[in-house]
């Protein structure tokens, strides 16, 4: 089997599996026995080692990925998504309007203070 078998698929965890932000990056959640990844977009090889890549990007947020490590016998192969779950007290929060919403108020009022000054005639 190839990787791109793999591409477009879903791993099914034989065990629990740690979660990374990168691949040899700082461990940020597990996926426990049972559960599946999201669909496999990519993947890396570092140092001979392959890791699967899946897109967690919230829309109109920066793109975010996690990765977990390709081992014999870790993962099942499904074309369909199972139990799509990572723990959830491990994997960071993602704040979308960050500071509470005030960064978001300053910025729409310079906005709309330069759409005045602009359109001024």
């Amino acid at each position: 089997m190839t990787a791109a078998d793999v591409l477009g698929r879903y791993l099914i965890a034989r065990e629990d599996v740690p979660v990374y932000d990168l691949p040899n990056g700082n461990r940020i959640g597990e996926i426990k026995k049972g559960n599946s990844t999201a669909e496999v977009y990519s993947y890396v090889v570092r140092n001979g080692q392959v890791w699967w890549q899946f897109d967690y990007t919230i829309p109109g947020q920066t793109p975010g990925a996690y990765y977990v490590m390709q081992k014999d016998g870790r993962f099942s192969l499904s074309t369909a998504p199972g139990n799509v779950a990572v723990s959830a007290n491990v994997l960071p929060s993602i704040d979308v309007f960050p500071g509470g919403g005030k960064n978001l108020l300053i910025y729409g009022a310079l906005g709309l203070a330069a759409l005045l000054i602009l359109t001024r005639k």
